[in-house]
């Protein structure tokens, strides 16, 4: 949000869910993966569905706390001389400002779980796609990496050349040995 400008994230798009691709992986990949624990989660979401690593608890807790939070972020990022507070983070309980949940965010908690659990029954081919873009971008990011480590091989040791061998278009075309 910081580097796009505050407007940038539509917290209806992101309270939507599944149904807002776009927004959805956005979640995924920024409260998603905060939630569930940036190491984990970078492990596996090139191998399992969202699915499999975010539970519904921790999915309806990650959007909620973007609601909580997302007016206080925005006023921030703004440079806002009042920044906003969580909406339903009550002041004081417990030994840290904002350790506890009023009473109206738990209600919108179980709200965000159920909708979460119809979401995923009605938006299947969400995570899938997700899954599927993620190994697309993993395979992306790997040729580019070994392209980049070739490229700085090459300039190494210029002076080299390469084999030629009977796969290579250059080879002199003699089949018979």
């Amino acid at each position: 949000m910081d580097s796009n400008g505050a407007d940038s994230v539509d917290l209806n798009r992101v309270l939507a869910g599944r149904k807002e691709g776009e927004s959805f992986r956005w979640f995924l990949d920024e409260i998603g993966s905060v939630v569930v624990g940036s190491n984990i989660v970078e492990h596996v979401k090139y191998v399992k569905l969202p699915s499999e690593w975010l539970s519904p608890s921790l999915e309806a807790f990650g959007l909620l706390c973007v609601e909580n939070y997302f007016e206080m972020i925005q006023s921030k990022v703004r440079k806002d001389e009042r920044t906003m507070q969580g909406k339903w983070t009550a002041d004081g309980r417990g030994s840290k400002k904002n350790q506890g949940w009023k009473q109206d965010g738990i209600r919108r908690y179980n709200e965000l779980l159920e909708k979460v659990r119809l979401d995923r029954r009605n938006c299947p081919k969400e995570d899938e796609l997700y899954l599927k873009l993620k190994q697309e971008e993993r395979l992306h990011n790997e040729c580019e990496k070994l392209k980049r480590k070739q490229e700085a091989d090459a300039s190494k040791e210029p002076e080299l050349l390469a084999a030629e061998d009977d796969f290579s278009s250059s080879s002199s075309g003699s089949d018979s040995d």
